[in-house]
């Protein structure tokens, strides 16, 4: 009897043992699960973001390409406009050139015709010179003449009572009077015709030393103001070129910084892909843990629970999680692509169990003892799972499309 309760005594300790382990197995694969299924969440969370500011970085990296190749359109167009202004104040030069060369030939016939008028106007000072001087010449002849009252009735009487030597004499001295006088008209009206054309000359000379000023300095004035003109359009080009060269490296660096920010995103993405797998390889580990630890059971053969009959389950049970029927359509989709509402729904790959496919099976004895055989114990987990995690069904819903688990 002794040895009976003993034995008994044994056997118990070694179940209660083996219970106690069964159970501490299964909570610690089931927290680590949860672990596990969070980080993943968490991490899928950081790709979808980083995802998104990829794709905003991208745009602004195309962004300030774009805005770069224009500013370097620009660029070469400012210099092509710079070497045309250079080439025309080149032009503007050269012919500033030619235009002072031409001043400098107006200014030498503007000097010869100055040459010619001071040279007619010192003749038509000689030429009145010449005709005081014959003025005066005749004025002496006659001055003279009064003197020995040689008038001609004097002179006819005076003769008569002259000698034949007298007569000739005075004869002789009246004709060089007469002569002298007709030399001196005549020399008179010479330096009259003289002056004449001097003046001619002179007035002449100073039209065509006007005509040469005025070309000449209408020549100085347009070459400066042309060469004045294409001075100015190449500051300008110049200064347009220089801005546009100051942009076009304004814009090299921003696209520079895109281009780095763009790689600095690939590159976390890459690592949280990385993470992501990693962390998609424990989940596998951890679920053929607890599919190694323990089985998860196969439904009983009594099991008649529809999936049609369980949806009904589910839409009854909605409102006790503050669920409207606007998010039964959701839900419908959810459990529909998890297990097709079969309550024996078994993962062979991950171990997943029931309708809402808990993950390890264990944990929604938090719901009640018999979830293995009953529908509505597995549905009142799955709404709570949902309600925690997602807020609605629809969240739930939306995060299994964009990854395939929720």
């Amino acid at each position: 009897m002794v040895a009976t309760l003993r034995r008994t005594s044994v056997l118990i300790k070694v179940g209660v043992v083996a219970l106690l382990s069964l159970v501490l197995i299964g909570v610690a694969p089931q927290a680590h699960a949860d672990d596990l299924n969070k980080k993943k969440h968490d991490t899928q969370t950081q790709i979808d973001s980083n995802n998104a500011q990829t794709s905003k970085d991208q745009a602004a990296l195309t962004k300030a390409a774009a805005a770069l190749q224009t500013a370097q359109q620009d660029l070469v167009d400012a210099q092509a406009n710079l070497v045309a202004k250079q080439q025309a104040t080149a032009d503007a030069q050269a012919e500033d050139a030619k235009l002072k060369a031409a001043a400098a030939v107006a200014q030498q016939k503007l000097d010869a015709r100055q040459t010619e008028l001071d040279a007619a106007q010192q003749a038509v000072t000689d030429g009145e010179a010449n005709i005081e001087t014959e003025r005066n010449t005749i004025g002496a002849v006659v001055q003279s003449a009064a003197q020995q009252n040689t008038t001609l009735v004097s002179w006819a009487i005076a003769l008569s009572d002259m000698n034949t030597s007298q007569l000739n004499d005075h004869i002789q001295w009246a004709t060089q009077a007469f002569d002298a006088s007709q030399d001196a008209m005549n020399q008179l009206l010479a330096a009259q015709a003289a002056l004449q054309q001097a003046q001619d000359k002179a007035q002449a000379a100073e039209q065509k030393a006007s005509k040469a000023q005025t070309a000449a300095k209408k020549a100085s004035q347009a070459a400066s103001s042309h060469l004045a003109a294409t001075q100015s359009a190449e500051a300008t080009a110049k200064q347009a070129q220089q801005n546009v060269s100051a942009k076009v490296a304004a814009n090299q660096k921003a696209q520079a910084a895109a281009d780095a920010i763009l790689k600095a995103d690939k590159s976390k993405s890459t690592q949280l892909q990385k993470q992501l797998a990693q962390i998609e390889q424990q989940i596998k580990e951890a679920a053929a843990a607890v599919k190694h630890v323990t089985q998860p059971p196969v439904a009983p053969s009594g099991l008649n629970t529809s999936p049609s009959a369980a949806q009904s389950i589910a839409r009854n049970l909605m409102p006790n999680y503050g669920f409207g029927s606007s998010q039964y359509g959701c839900l419908l989709n959810l459990w529909n692509y998890e297990s097709g509402w079969r309550m024996n729904a078994r993962n062979p790959s991950s171990g997943a169990y029931g309708i809402p496919q808990a993950l390890p099976p264990t944990k929604m004895a938090s719901a009640g003892a018999d979830w293995r055989t009953n529908a509505t114990t597995q549905i009142k987990w799955g709404l709570s799972y949902i309600k925690s995690r997602y807020g609605t069904p629809c969240g739930a819903w939306a995060h299994e499309r964009a990854h395939s688990w929720y």
